[in-house]
């Protein structure tokens, strides 16, 4: 589940025949197992709580968000996910967090035992200059802390150019450590479900629910950055040059997230109150997402997740340290 397989091709140059093996955009996502806990690495700027609503809504009691405290230096705590017989415990279906290499809980080292993850991500230049932007507004506030002591980024950072030049590693922390240039795409269909872009938020959350066979339901955005000074377009195309990994899974993710085939070939014969976005995967439409046709099955649906979410304050707590 989850690798795909080779897909070959014969080319006949007079009396030879040329076998080229190559892994040709054919290859599904990995299937999603729902006896297993489920990861969702959320990345730092991508998504957000409109989306961690929606996961409390889909999953109810079994859906258990990690918390660190930047405030008190509380770092990620870390769940069991079997029993003392070692069955997968069934309240715990989806895991969610920040999982952050440099502070010691990267994926895939800090649940070994999982191997089916998703997640949304985003451009990475948007990423990063989204970050520095919340930052800044944050140490304006008084309100930005790092490591347990209050921190102001300008102190470090005074532009969005300085930042964009010397900060965005810690998005390579955010990813699974064990991808490369040379295996990303290898690596990414073995080891997630799906990936979705925040640029067709909307449809990408249709297209999982199909995966996890959740009802689709439509977000409000929260929590957006202001930006209050230019960022200059030359930094973007320079930034690509200086982190090609971060721009080769976006490349990725574009590529696939709205591809129907992989799509159903995660869900593994799963039932799904949803259908399957229509937007072309290489044309993103942030103002405008593609939204699944609407159906009586779909809309009753669409009204349950949504009660699901006004209800949220009924949730048991969120898991922390």
């Amino acid at each position: 589940p989850g690798g795909g397989s080779f897909c070959q091709k014969r080319l006949k140059t007079g009396r030879f025949n040329v076998r080229i093996e190559a892994i040709l955009n054919c290859r599904a996502m990995r299937v999603y197992d729902p006896c297993m806990p489920v990861i969702f690495t959320h990345i730092p700027k991508c998504a957000g709580s409109s989306f961690i609503r929606l996961l409390r809504a889909w999953f109810g009691p079994q859906y258990h968000k990690l918390n660190q405290d930047e405030k008190q230096d509380i770092l990620l705590p870390r769940i069991a996910t079997r029993d003392d017989q070692g069955n997968w415990d069934p309240q715990i279906k989806c895991i969610h967090g920040h999982f952050d290499n440099l502070r010691g809980y990267g994926l895939p080292y800090f649940y070994p035992e999982i191997n089916q993850y998703f997640t949304i991500y985003r451009d990475p230049f948007d990423i990063v200059v989204s970050m520095f932007f919340f930052c800044k507004g944050r140490s304006r506030e008084g309100k930005f802390w790092y490591r347990g002591k209050q921190v102001n980024i300008l102190d470090q950072y005074p532009t969005v150019e300085y930042y964009l030049r010397e900060s965005p590693y810690w998005v390579y922390n955010h990813l699974p450590q064990d991808i490369t240039l040379q295996n990303y795409q290898q690596r990414l269909h073995e080891q997630f479900i799906y990936i979705g872009i925040q640029e067709d938020l909307q449809t990408s959350i249709a297209n999982l629910g199909q995966i996890l066979g959740k009802p689709n339901v439509e977000l409000e955005r929260f929590n957006e950055s202001v930006y209050d000074e230019p960022v200059p377009e030359w930094l973007r195309e320079r930034f690509y040059e200086d982190y090609p990994l971060l721009k080769a899974v976006y490349d990725f993710a574009v590529e696939h997230y709205n591809d129907s085939e992989s799509i159903r070939a995660s869900r593994n014969g799963q039932s799904s109150p949803t259908q399957v976005g229509t937007a072309p995967p290489s044309s993103p439409q942030p103002a405008s997402p593609t939204q699944p046709a609407t159906t009586p099955q779909v809309t009753a649906n669409r009204r349950a997740a949504a009660q699901a979410m006004s209800n949220e304050s009924k949730m048991p707590p969120e898991r922390s340290a």
